[in-house]
């Protein structure tokens, strides 16, 4: 393995000849003091209607997590999303904005939340348990 990392650190790279990256002037293509066309030019220039500035947003602050979710839940989601052009992460945000502006969808939420989480909370006490059990040789 020394040896292809010798004839890597040996190996030739082709070289590119550089490039003039100075910025050299326009040659005019036309005079502009016996131009009769500025003044068309320039009325013209005027008349073309200027797009509106765009508002400057804001940049956008985020913070990267990883979630499970259940598989037949996480595909439902993803064709949710893929239906309406949309992310996850951006769908799972408004949902929640949608529940804290609502406050009786917000109590149905963490009603089948707490139901979900004990589900989950004795599935994981079984899979603890079961492994204690083979790691002690009781199982």
């Amino acid at each position: 393995m020394s040896d292809a990392l010798e004839r890597l650190k040996n190996c030739n790279r082709p070289t590119v000849p550089s490039r003039d990256a100075s910025l050299a002037p326009v040659p005019a293509t036309q005079d502009i003091s016996t131009s009769g066309n500025l003044e068309v030019q320039v009325s013209t220039l005027a008349d073309i209607p200027q797009p509106k500035p765009q508002p400057i947003l804001p940049p956008l602050e985020t913070k990267q997590g990883t979630m499970r979710l259940e598989v037949g839940i996480s595909d439902r989601l993803q064709e949710l999303c893929r239906k309406n052009g949309l992310c996850r992460e951006v769908l799972i945000e408004a949902m929640f904005e949608y529940c804290e502006a609502h406050p009786d969808a917000l109590e149905i939420v963490l009603g089948e939340a707490a139901k979900k989480n004990e589900h989950r909370q004795q599935i994981a006490n079984q899979k603890r348990a079961k492994s204690m059990m083979e790691r002690f040789g009781q199982y």
